[in-house]
């Protein structure tokens, strides 16, 4: 990959888990389970390997993003719209299959997809999260083999996943035609895996990558404290939402909303530094922002994309239809609100930039360019 960057673990630790960026994509620990494991959702290690270039580092989200050398070489050109990405279309849609349309998150259009690839053969896994058996609402990565593995894992979570130890998993047992479903931070871990020059870990059995749109996930314990806060336990929790400008909770005693703005108390650390709401390198992204109820946002993005939304659709799968522009508005103005506000984080934590022998406060190199 062009412009990649030389580090080890060393440099992982300084400049992305002591620094409070790390994502908690899976991606360090996926693909070196003998140094890497996570203890409190960061990659931690008893011994260091003594490699001068890592894996861990290069494949890391927030190591270095070459995003525009990246989108050319995914998806075959460069964006002309900074909030959304590179994209060729953005429609609604929705799943046919009622079962789906019920279990599912929205118009389960991700679920109807997986299940579709599954059903055709196309895919021998789906890489994906599943709520933990032990720990209510807590997300696991989780490879998914059926139709009732992919039915068992429907639905949104809010709390982070490392999901590409999953893709690591599925690749280490063997399957050879994966999908991948995941935020953007795991979506761009996804690429970089798939577009490393110095590492080879069979990345290109990921045929699919379906990205989510994501505003930032939560963190468990600040999670917990504000449904604390709002008279709820987790264990009472059926579904979560986020519609209207609202977190919505649904419980056997009915739905409680809370205002998004009053969440953002509850955003993981890492995720104030992320640029990308709308997984910008994915082949297709669906979320529900601009979406009438029961449908999905759908942007897609490269001829992989387009493709299994097309062959979806005529096998009955899902059902598409145009979107308004007024409410593709609606989901730029949500990915620009995200942008700008993390962009004003990320200038402050970089300090001063050095550009040579110039140095500069990023905030003000309008003024010189």
């Amino acid at each position: 990959m062009k412009f990649a960057e030389e580090g080890n673990i060393n440099d992982l630790e300084s400049r992305v888990v002591y620094t409070g960026i790390c994502c908690y994509c899976g991606a360090c620990g996926g693909f070196c389970t003998e140094y890497i494991r996570y203890e409190n959702q960061l990659p931690t290690t008893d011994e260091k390997c003594f490699e001068l270039h890592g894996a861990c580092f290069d494949f890391c989200p927030r190591t270095f993003l070459p995003i525009l050398e990246m989108e050319k070489a995914v998806l075959g050109g460069v964006r002309s719209d900074k909030d959304l990405g590179y994209y060729t279309e953005i429609i609604s849609a929705k799943a046919t299959d009622a079962a789906i349309h019920e279990q599912g998150q929205d118009g389960g259009v991700v679920t109807a997809l997986l299940t579709y690839l599954m059903d055709k053969g196309e895919i021998d896994a789906a890489c994906i999260s599943k709520n933990s058996e032990t720990e209510k609402w807590k997300p696991e990565p989780f490879v998914a083999t059926s139709k009732e593995d992919i039915l068992a894992g429907a639905g949104s979570n809010y709390e982070q996943c490392p999901t590409i130890i999953g893709v690591a998993n599925a690749i280490a047992d063997g399957h050879e035609n994966i999908a991948m479903v995941g935020l953007p931070c795991h979506v761009q871990a996804m690429r970089k895996i798939q577009l490393s020059d110095y590492f080879d870990v069979h990345g290109d059995k990921v045929k699919y990558v379906i990205g989510l749109l994501c505003t930032e996930t939560f963190d468990r314990d600040l999670l917990l404290a504000k449904l604390a806060e709002l008279g709820v336990k987790i264990e009472d929790v059926k579904k979560f939402d986020i519609g209207e400008g609202k977190f919505k909770i649904f419980t056997d005693g009915g739905q409680i909303d809370e205002k998004i703005a009053a969440m953002k108390s509850c955003m993981r650390e890492g995720c104030k530094v992320c640029y990308d709401f709308a997984a910008e390198l994915s082949d297709v992204s669906v979320g529900s922002i601009g979406a009438e109820s029961g449908w999905n946002t759908v942007i897609i993005r490269n001829e992989t994309g387009k493709k299994l939304i097309e062959d979806a659709k005529k096998a009955g799968a899902i059902e598409t239809k145009e979107m308004a522009d007024d409410k593709v508005e609606l989901v730029r103005k949500l990915a620009s609100r995200k942008k700008s506000g993390n962009l004003k984080n990320i200038m402050e934590s970089a300090g001063a930039l050095k550009l040579l022998n110039l140095l500069i406060d990023p905030s003000e190199m309008n003024l010189l360019i």
